[in-house]
């Protein structure tokens, strides 16, 4: 049996609405490859990759911060393996003082990426050397600080806000504050570089 696995991957916040309360967007991008994994050749997710393993779980899946499972802070309410970007799902903050916590960090920019716990059930060594993940178990998913690819976004966020905001204004506002770019290289050693 394979060991259990997580890989992160960054959102980027579209627009806001204002009384959900939930989040969403593509938790894991297919076809992107991140050197932030345990294999040193890379790893990338082939589209579809969940679709075995969440044909019957949506509502039992919850939503974490960073990996901690003491106690979840949301829960699926929709989840849709096979968009042609990703994995897409849309989580429900729990109201708890953890869901609450966690939402308000997400809002806030805190907690801007998606983390996954998965268990790779097939995956084959690509051409070019990455492992590709052609079907994994997912078994949690977290909003974490640091991630691991460029593709996954939270396309939503929908929190208790300012009332009247349109779509049109936050996204004037978002393409005015854009996410800063990271770029990830394979790991190597490291290099200081002076000015």
């Amino acid at each position: 049996m394979s060991e259990l696995l997580t890989a992160a991957f960054p959102l980027e916040l579209r627009t806001i609405s204002l009384d959900e309360r939930t989040v969403e967007g593509i938790a894991v991008p297919w076809g992107e490859v991140s050197y932030l994994t345990p294999d040193p050749a890379g790893e990338r997710f082939l589209p579809g990759a969940f679709t075995k393993s969440l044909r019957e779980r949506t509502s039992a899946l919850k939503l974490f911060v960073a990996h901690d499972h003491s106690h979840a802070v949301g829960r699926a309410t929709k989840l849709d393996p096979r968009h042609p970007d990703g994995l897409w799902a849309s989580w429900g903050f729990f109201r708890t003082p953890a869901g609450e916590a966690a939402m308000q960090e997400a809002a806030e920019g805190a907690l801007d990426m998606f983390s996954v716990g998965f268990r790779p059930v097939k995956h084959a060594r690509a051409a070019d050397g990455v492992r590709d993940v052609q079907e994994a178990e997912l078994h949690e998913v977290s909003i974490a600080p640091i991630g691991a690819y460029q593709g996954a976004r939270v396309l939503a966020m929908r929190t208790p806000g300012e009332p009247g905001q349109t779509a049109d204004q936050l996204r004037s506002w978002l393409d005015q504050h854009p996410m800063p770019a990271v770029v990830l290289t394979p790991p190597g050693p490291l290099r200081a570089y002076s000015s």
